[in-house]
């Protein structure tokens, strides 16, 4: 004869399924999801992160791009208030110009290059100098008013300055006799 299962057998046997069914369903079901789901976390912290730092560097980009529209236009005032950098015999012949204009007759003008870096001197990254200033010394006779009307078209140039002057006269300078007369020009020009 058969026995029938005893009641409780029956409930060890209905807990024991259960057991079982709980255990595969955390073991397969559960788990894995809770992997992905960690998983998902991470990635989704990961993507925050690299976000942030793309709109770092977008924010730092247009940083950057305004910084160099400002350059940029600030480089345009400078263009129209200083030459783009000419040639010894055109420096030449705006200072001679510059004398005659205002009765100063040149006898002698010496250009000095502008010193040039040593290479190495300069680190490679380096953008090259805006700006090349060149001297030039002259001397010129002429009368005291000549002068006064030399400087006064120098002060209104932006790009030359007087940076020495000497004037010998054996009388009194404020007199319209000729002198001689030394002038050191200092010339900023843009680098093209």
């Amino acid at each position: 004869m058969k026995q029938g299962l005893s009641k409780r057998e029956k409930i060890l046997l209905f807990s024991a399924g259960i057991v079982v069914l709980l255990y595969l369903a955390i073991q397969f079901a559960i788990l894995p999801l809770m992997a992905r789901h960690s998983e998902a976390i991470q990635e989704r912290d990961r993507l925050a992160a690299e976000r942030r730092i793309v709109e770092a560097d977008i924010a730092n980009k247009q940083a950057i791009r305004n910084a160099n529209t400002a350059a940029g236009d600030r480089y345009l005032v400078l263009k129209d208030e200083y030459p783009l950098l000419i040639p010894n015999e055109e420096i030449a012949t705006v200072l001679t110009n510059l004398c005659l204009t205002n009765g100063l007759r040149p006898s002698m003008l010496n250009i000095i290059p502008p010193a040039t870096p040593v290479p190495g001197q300069l680190e490679q990254d380096a953008p090259p100098p805006i700006f090349t200033i060149v001297t030039a010394t002259m001397n010129v006779t002429g009368g005291y008013p000549s002068l006064l009307s030399l400087l006064d078209d120098i002060d209104a140039l932006q790009y030359i300055r007087l940076i020495n002057l000497g004037y010998s006269l054996s009388r009194q300078p404020e007199s319209s006799e000729d002198g001689d007369i030394s002038l050191t020009f200092e010339l900023t020009f843009i680098n093209p």
